[in-house]
């Protein structure tokens, strides 16, 4: 029983960095953007305290995924991974549009990391699912060959 590397568990763990790193950036480009104002006062709610524990938590997550989906194989890694996109993915594009709706955050040309953020998500998603379809493909193959 030959286990094969799957180039979407590749992509899965490459598109949480990713995720991470994009999400790292619009932290630092709202920092920035504050510290041009020389107005840090928006931080106060959002996110507020109960906010960047939700964020030290997510940025936890972001980056502990890569690790965890180059370090142990199965199923279970790539429905969680699925179910964890989803998950940020719909969270973020959530937050975002209530931020428009509500008139306190524009467009502009920041939301170009969003949009990337969001996309990213899907890519996640879509990769962890064909991962998932990939593994019990194998299995099924490996456990006919062992039967054979």
């Amino acid at each position: 029983m030959q286990k094969t590397t799957s180039k979407y568990r590749a992509i899965v763990a490459q598109g949480w960095t990713m995720m991470f790193i994009i999400f790292i950036a619009m932290f630092v480009m709202g920092l920035v953007k504050s510290a041009i104002n020389e107005d840090f006062s928006y931080y106060q709610t959002d996110p507020g305290y109960q906010g960047l524990a939700v964020l030290t938590v997510v940025m936890g997550i972001y980056a502990l995924m890569p690790m965890l989906v180059k370090t142990f194989e199965g199923r279970w890694l790539g429905l969680l991974s699925a179910g964890l996109g989803v998950f940020f993915t719909m969270f973020f594009i959530a937050h975002q549009l209530a931020h428009l709706i509500e008139g306190d955050k524009p467009f502009s040309i920041l939301h170009l990391l969003d949009i990337a953020h969001h996309i990213l998500g899907v890519w996640v998603v879509t990769a962890s699912v064909l991962w998932v379809k990939q593994t019990k493909k194998d299995d099924t193959v490996n456990r006919e060959t062992v039967v054979n």
